[in-house]
């Protein structure tokens, strides 16, 4: 059986580690729309929720994805049916989404149109 140096075996895994990370799961994916920058500013699905979720949830969410069961998102209706669920576990649990996270300004957004009413 041939011998290994323990600098071939650091290395290795080294190696393996570098591999194991993709850049999807190394980079935060962003929004296509951007929260606005005024505070104060009434958030719509439209200006906000609608690109955060399609680009956060719809990946697991979407109908026939795997996630579908628990939630499925097919548009403004389906967040606002599940608006509950969604805010236990992505506000209170943080929980959501799997795999990834929302930077605190998105959860201050998102909780702002939770609050401001869920304006379409």
């Amino acid at each position: 059986m041939p011998k290994y140096s323990a600098i071939t075996i650091v290395l290795a895994i080294i190696y393996m580690i570098l591999l194991s990370c993709s850049k999807k799961q190394a980079a935060e994916i962003k929004p296509d729309v951007p929260a606005p920058e005024n505070p104060g500013a009434v958030l719509t699905y439209s200006n906000f929720a609608q690109a955060l979720f399609q680009n956060k949830c719809a990946g697991c969410h979407a109908p026939g994805r795997s996630a579908a069961a628990i939630f499925n998102f097919t548009g403004y209706a389906s967040v606002v049916t599940n608006s509950e669920r969604i805010k236990q576990a992505v506000l209170v649990n943080k929980t959501m989404p799997l795999g990834g996270s929302l930077s605190a300004a998105e959860l201050q957004s998102l909780t702002n149109w939770f609050n401001q009413g869920m304006a379409q």
